[in-house]
């Protein structure tokens, strides 16, 4: 379950645990980069979504839900990306920061609601097309959205994925 429910809040008299600052590793493909001591990426599904920043947080929820590895793998894979507005929007309806939400058990099941095997081209996804994503749950396209996710701009071809921009966070 990787609703917004599963995100909640502890019931009152249960401690929670605050774990340090949040560190990011990502796979460097070679030297420096970009910039002067700056990560270069790969042209996969990872690489596309880390080094955008409108999709940060995805990135980084890749990332700490050991979900990288799928990301990077030969694919073919489907990924529905959802941006960083998204993630936003997501938080508040669960009361959670970004820090929390990045140490969340449900964290890499909601990740891998996000991704399905195969390459899936909004041209061959018709209104009423169901997927099964990583995680075992089905998600549906319809009206331009996968399970109530706009798409946000379609068919972004990396190496190993097809990467579909969406709106929203997928709760499956």
């Amino acid at each position: 379950m990787t609703s917004a429910k599963a995100f909640a809040a502890p019931a009152v008299g249960r401690s929670t645990k605050s774990r340090g600052s949040l560190n990011v590793r990502a796979a460097v493909a070679h030297g420096k980069g970009g910039e002067e001591g700056g990560a270069s990426f790969n042209n996969d599904a990872f690489g596309m979504v880390a080094k955008n920043a409108n999709y940060m947080l995805f990135a980084t929820a890749v990332t700490k839900s050991g979900n990288q590895a799928i990301m990077t793998s030969p694919g073919p894979i489907t990924v529905f990306a959802p941006n960083d507005d998204a993630f936003s929007v997501f938080l508040k309806k669960i009361g959670k920061t970004k820090m929390e939400i990045m140490d969340h058990p449900n964290l890499p099941a909601m990740i891998k609601n996000h991704i399905v095997q195969g390459a899936h081209r909004l041209e061959n996804m018709p209104d009423g097309t169901t997927l099964t994503t990583i995680g075992g749950t089905t998600i549906t396209i319809k009206g331009g959205a996968v399970n109530g996710a706009k798409f946000k701009k379609n068919d972004i071809k990396v190496d190993n994925a097809i990467i579909h921009a969406v709106d929203a966070i997928i709760e499956a």
